[in-house]
């Protein structure tokens, strides 16, 4: 799965779905559709915008019966939805995640989702008045396997310690749109970093430990 992924700003952008369909052709996998305040016939407008080769790279957060009109892959549950999709009604062609906002959460009910956000971990760029909670020393336990992303606050400057707290990946909203122009170019910086990070995991895991 993919260690990056890209949530939507929740105000509308010009240009929007050029952008982002520039993000997928830049390597984006994984896109977060969170427009709170839109109706579904604006969410099918989005929709229809897109190259359809990368409507499977999309997970949306609301008017979830376009998930079967567009073929989507991809069910984001909000909080007052979570019971209703921790039991049989999950369909198995779906992959589903929700957010988290206490690491005791997440510790109860991450298995229950292909993976899910804990945030903020640090103090938000797209909020100004959404300051994380978690202490600066804060890292995922060792036997918490489950697809952990973090989210708040990420920038290209500290993503790298998104990975040194244990968490699976990084998600990103303010690092990429409050600078709508520079958009592709926010998230190549980004995606670069994962990547580079990601490899320097890959050789330290072949190096065999010393025997002294």
């Amino acid at each position: 799965m993919t260690k990056l992924i890209v949530i939507s700003s929740e105000t509308d952008l010009e240009n929007e779905t050029g952008l982002l369909n520039d993000l997928f052709s830049e390597g984006l996998c994984l896109f977060h559709l969170r427009k709170p305040d839109w109706n579904i016939v604006q969410q099918r407008s989005f929709l229809e915008k897109i190259d359809p080769a990368f409507l499977n790279k999309i997970s949306v957060h609301q008017h979830h019966e376009t998930i079967s009109e567009f073929n989507l892959k991809y069910f984001h549950a909000k909080e007052n939805e979570r019971s209703s999709k921790e039991s049989s009604d999950k369909k198995p062609e779906l992959k589903y995640s929700t957010s988290f906002h206490k690491y005791d959460a997440v510790r109860r009910e991450s298995y229950l989702w292909d993976y899910c956000f804990l945030s903020p971990l640090f103090d938000s760029i797209s909020k100004s008045t959404y300051k994380s909670k978690f202490p600066e020393n804060f890292t995922i336990e060792n036997d918490l396997c489950q697809r952990v992303f973090a989210l708040g606050g990420i920038t290209k400057k500290n993503i790298e310690l998104v990975f040194e707290k244990g968490f699976y990946g990084a998600a990103v909203l303010g690092s990429v749109w409050n600078d709508p122009k520079n958009a592709v170019k926010n998230f190549i910086e980004l995606n670069q970093k994962v990547v580079m990070l990601r490899n320097e995991a890959s050789v330290l895991e072949q190096i065999p430990p010393s025997s002294e």
